[in-house]
């Protein structure tokens, strides 16, 4: 069943225009009494069809579906700005995982030069994928992807727990500290991951990131691309919180 994220006034008003009412009617070749789900952040409904028009479709609220799609914990990734599509991937495939909320960072070795006429552009994109993976996962809530930011201008004051994934700490043989940290947090924590671009993390931006209270951790032996770091930061974090009692 497919589940739309769609506003308050829309779930009130019964009727979906635009692109909702388009992949209904037309993708999913949808008829009277066909059913799916409307997500109003947290919220989510099951919803019936009454009626098809040219481009809307009249819909009734069968009832509130409940139940928690989202990680226990709140978790946003600081990820250092990586060229081509991946940060795409990552937004999509990090949303399916349980991702609260990204925040692209541009680090001392990020590659990528960002085209200021086209920031608000590809900011409206990010989010757009983001809604899709939500709707795909069944999550209760459409990750928020921020505005770019350069690492020295973000306020990491709001978190509790504090991650910086960097490879010279696996090479160095530790394996022990992002266990220790995801399994003593707790629902209230918010938690902060910072992941490098291609090109790592400067030391600078390490003693840096350490002066606000960031641990280092190794994910394992096997150094990771940044685009799949946030994957197995997820997958273990929904491991040790879902899946290991």
């Amino acid at each position: 069943m497919q589940k739309y994220f769609i506003s308050l006034e829309e779930l009130h008003s019964g009727v979906l225009a635009g692109e909702v009412a388009y992949q209904i009617k037309n993708v999913l070749r949808g008829k009277v009494k066909d059913q799916f789900l409307l997500g109003v952040e947290p919220q989510t409904f099951l919803a019936e069809i009454i009626e098809v028009m040219n481009k809307e479709i009249k819909f009734r609220v069968v009832k509130e579906v409940t139940g928690n799609f989202e990680l226990p914990v709140f978790v946003s990734l600081f990820q250092g700005y990586p060229k081509g599509d991946k940060l795409e991937s990552i937004i999509k495939y990090g949303t399916q995982l349980g991702i609260s909320e990204i925040h692209p960072i541009l680090m001392n070795r990020s590659i990528v030069k960002i085209d200021q006429n086209r920031k608000d552009s590809k900011l409206e994109r990010f989010n757009k994928i983001a809604k899709e993976a939500a709707e795909q996962s069944f999550r209760n809530i459409v990750p928020s992807v921020q505005g770019i930011q350069k690492l020295k201008d973000v306020d990491f004051s709001g978190y509790s727990i504090k991650i910086l994934c960097y490879e010279e700490t696996a090479k160095n043989g530790e394996t022990s500290a992002f266990k220790k940290a995801i399994t003593a947090a707790k629902s209230t924590d918010r938690i902060a991951v910072v992941v490098g671009p291609e090109g790592g993390i400067a030391p600078e931006e390490v003693e840096y990131l350490k002066s606000l209270g960031f641990i280092c951790v190794g994910l394992g032996p096997r150094i990771l691309r940044t685009e799949t770091v946030i994957y197995y930061i997820l997958s273990a974090m929904s491991y040790e919180w879902e899946l290991s009692k």
